[in-house]
């Protein structure tokens, strides 16, 4: 299987400014042959990579680009194949939306790395595509197949990430299916009775999106003040009010992802057979505009990939149960189904009588699909 690496990079200020015209080169050429890919369609042209390119060849190579000429072609070739993926993605599942253009300032700074001018020079050293001096790391990568590299910013540190292959471990299958409820009051139950809080009503981050509210309510203000006409003027102020929020954005996303990791690894140290998950629909969820954020800040897809990948990599069999499975409605003891739940917490079964907590209801639920698959 194929697992991804982050290292860190330390560049210096000269290393650091390629970096940052790498990544404007990758996001404007994103936008430029996105820009054309529209053009051929509303003309009903089909626009491949090598006619993409092509024109890209034509524009750089034109009066007053020369700056392109500086970036390496690797870069702009991995942007166009980016821009035609997202097509794609588009067209084979039609939930991941139509692509939209890279916005200066709000979009990731990331660009690709070529896989045979990527090498390690010593343990704290690495040659990067482009960048003349070796790039210092804060570990030693090793000497590793690197696949698919990209250099990342995530508004403070730069970032080397690349996937490698790894062997499985393939643990022998035990004995026991874990079922796991997912939910907005409790990021997950499982079926043993374990409950896993939800990290959004912690008070660091309940503090932090306190902080984030009030920087985005200044700096409403500030654009307000410097307003002329119909343009918003953007002051250094406003510059370092937004550096502020990302950094807060930051913050708040390594909180969930750390924890989301750990409840995920304590999943799969349990070592079941089997864990069984339910699969969310996640576009209808946030359509409730009461939940949305909530919905949105418990990351359940993410949640699932992670889970997945783990219990891949240990050899436990990962099973999804079906969108339709009414776990949360069925009765763990004698299976009849209550359709009145409402927003109780507990589950009162209109045959047996029994009462349980509505999670761990659901979470024996799955556990039971999951068995009836052995």
């Amino acid at each position: 299987m194929k697992a991804t690496v982050k290292v860190r990079l330390i560049p210096n200020k000269t290393q650091e400014r390629l970096f940052i015209k790498f990544a404007n080169a990758a996001r404007f050429v994103y936008n430029y042959t996105l820009n054309l890919k529209n053009s051929g369609y509303a003309d009903c042209e089909y626009l491949n990579l090598s006619d993409l390119m092509r024109e890209m060849r034509l524009y750089k190579y034109a009066e007053g680009n020369e700056w392109l000429l500086e970036v390496p072609e690797a870069v702009q070739k991995q942007a166009v194949k980016d821009m035609l993926m997202a097509f794609s993605q588009f067209y084979k599942r039609g939930y991941k939306g139509f692509p939209k253009f890279k916005k200066k300032g709000k979009a990731k700074l990331s660009f690709y790395q070529r896989t045979d001018n990527l090498r390690r020079i010593d343990s704290r050293h690495i040659k990067l595509t482009g960048i003349k001096t070796p790039v210092k790391v804060n570990e030693d990568i090793g000497v590793v197949n690197y696949q698919n590299p990209r250099v990342t910013f995530d508004n403070k540190y730069w970032y080397l990430t690349f996937s490698c292959d790894v062997e499985e471990l393939g643990l022998p299958d035990l004995n026991g299916v874990l079922g796991v409820d997912l939910g907005v009051r409790k990021l997950a139950v499982t079926s043993d009775g374990t409950v896993y809080k939800n990290i959004n009503e912690n008070s660091r981050v309940k503090m932090l999106e306190k902080r984030k509210v009030r920087l985005q309510r200044k700096l409403s203000k500030k654009y307000q003040i410097n307003k002329q006409g119909n343009k918003f003027i953007k002051t250094n102020n406003i510059i370092k009010l937004e550096q502020q929020i990302k950094l807060v954005d930051r913050r708040l996303k390594n909180i969930r992802e750390t924890y989301i990791h750990t409840v995920t690894s304590d999943l799969v140290k349990t070592k079941p057979s089997m864990i069984v998950v339910e699969d969310l629909d996640i576009s209808q969820m946030l359509k409730n505009k009461y939940l949305s954020k909530s919905i949105k800040d418990c990351c359940f897809y993410k949640f699932r990939i992670f889970l997945e990948y783990k219990c891949r990599y240990v050899g436990i069999r990962f099973v999804i149960a079906d969108r339709y499975y009414a776990s949360s409605k069925l009765c763990s003891s004698c299976g009849s189904t209550n359709d009145y739940l409402g927003s109780c917490e507990t589950y009162v079964c209109p045959n047996c009588g029994k009462v349980f907590d509505r999670d761990l209801n659901a979470a024996i639920n799955l556990k039971n699909y999951g068995s009836s698959m052995i």
